[in-house]
């Protein structure tokens, strides 16, 4: 069996280390996927440049990647967040690789030349210097190499347009695609909420089953980075990966709870809606 699991930024990773390695001896194959916005802004700070969100129509928002910002994602992921996730591993046994999606030319992605955005104020503008992209391929050789030696993956951005320019890439998006191109039987994204709420202030409104997909609306409470999770499960299920699950990545065994549906949101497509071949 081989799951892909995306840990968000800012979650304590030990609960989640101790059970990918627990389910790694156990013969699962696991593909561990992360972000690090939150240690991107630290050192953004630390070398005196301003983050700077943009937001869509819809109210999500995202880092503005422009050459900096990049520069500084990149040193955060590959230099500060990966080699600690790939250091927790070997404490407890678990021969793991750091990758990059540019790494072999693992993701590729296709830039966003042009961004509509909206200010504070709800005034459209385009921003053009932005240097992040749509993951469009996944070449899965390099990941089933490591997988088929014994080794767990640890992948995150940087992708790779066609030319080699580095880009940006939602983590989860990321994620959903390299689920796919696996043929995995599991998505599990982890993060700090509780799963998908039908009242974000209300933790205890945990939407055990979800649906989403193209032709389903999402519940109006449903914002934020919680939107690109659900869209990330949509591109999943659509592909082919049997459970899709949104969890909390704190508690005992947080990844095998999520596969047991024994907390989180476990998400399915619509019922008219028909998966595309593996």
């Amino acid at each position: 069996m081989t799951i892909v699991v995306k840990l968000g930024s800012g979650l304590d990773g030990d609960a989640v280390l101790d059970d990918i390695a627990a389910l790694a001896r156990e013969g699962t194959r696991v593909v561990l996927v992360h972000g690090g916005g939150a240690e991107a802004d630290r050192l953004s700070g630390q070398l005196g440049r301003t983050v700077e969100h943009l937001r869509s129509a819809d109210g999500t928002s995202a880092r503005r990647t422009d050459a900096a910002a990049l520069d500084a994602l990149t040193m955060a992921l590959l230099g500060r967040v990966k080699p600690a996730l790939l250091s927790g591993l070997r404490r407890r046994g678990v021969t793991a690789a750091g990758l990059s999606g540019a790494d072999g030319g693992t993701l590729t992605a296709v830039r966003k030349t042009a961004l509509r955005v909206h200010d504070a104020d709800g005034r459209a503008r385009i921003v053009r210097d932005d240097l992040s992209g749509r993951v469009d391929r996944v070449d899965p050789r390099l990941l089933r190499t490591l997988l088929a030696a014994g080794v767990l993956p640890v992948l995150s951005p940087p992708a790779a347009a066609e030319d080699g320019t580095l880009l940006n890439v939602d983590a989860d998006r990321a994620a959903a695609a390299v689920a796919t191109a696996l043929d995995a039987t599991a998505l599990v994204l982890l993060t700090r909420a509780p799963g998908v709420l039908g009242d974000p202030d209300r933790p205890d409104s945990l939407l055990a089953d979800l649906e989403t997909g193209p032709s389903a609306d999402l519940p109006p409470t449903v914002r934020g980075r919680m939107r690109h999770k659900l869209r990330a499960a949509a591109d999943a299920l659509a592909g082919g990966v049997g459970l899709v699950a949104v969890a909390p990545g704190h508690g005992p065994a947080p990844v095998r709870a999520a596969l047991d549906s024994r907390t989180g949101t476990r998400l399915r497509l619509p019922a008219l809606t028909h998966r595309s071949p593996a």
